[in-house]
């Protein structure tokens, strides 16, 4: 079991990773493609969608085409270069770290963080950011090449860290001993 310490600061995190989920992005790329994500592209001009909580659309939802068929029809995507994937990674991370810093300090001026909470993950933002390099993702093997491949991809430091899913394994634990007591 990990330390009450250590619980708070990622259940903090954790709860900072959900809003910063919620954002949605739009952009147009070269080839006049539009794409959505929840980071804006480092180098275009990007829109930020609102997405109104709780709507539910008239129309039947259709289910998502397969994946098999969908990959067929999607072109392979061009092989970035080991360098290319780790600027890709920095440039995710740096804006990842700045949007968990702007809502933990959003959280903290609505009284929804306390002040020892806000600090502890300052911290730990600031140590990710110490050990997360361009240096390290260049030389990086294993499973630290696969968190940097995930940074790349504009996941975020919580699910690529595994951060994410650690709180949620201790959440369903949590929650089935409560529900197992009488």
């Amino acid at each position: 079991m990990m330390p009450a310490r250590q619980m708070l600061a990622m259940l903090v995190l954790c709860s900072l990773s959900a809003q910063a989920l919620s954002q949605v992005y739009t952009w147009v790329d070269e080839n006049g493609q539009k794409h959505f994500g929840s980071q804006p592209p480092a180098a275009r001009q990007a829109d930020t969608v609102t997405i109104k909580p709780g709507y539910a659309g008239e129309t039947r939802a259709v289910a998502p085409e397969a994946p098999a068929r969908r990959a067929a029809a999607e072109p392979a995507p061009a092989k970035t270069s080991r360098r290319e994937m780790c600027q890709s990674a920095m440039r995710w991370t740096a804006v990842d770290l700045k949007n968990l810093r702007e809502i933990a300090e959003a959280r903290k001026s609505a009284g929804r963080l306390t002040a020892a909470e806000y600090t502890q993950a300052q911290k730990n933002l600031a140590g990710v950011e110490q050990r997360i390099s361009l240096q390290g993702c260049v030389t990086s093997s294993g499973e630290d090449q696969q968190r940097y491949e995930c940074l790349a991809k504009g996941t975020g430091v919580l699910v690529c860290s595994g951060l994410m899913a650690a709180a949620m394994e201790e959440a369903e634990g949590e929650a089935r001993q409560r529900a197992s007591k009488p």
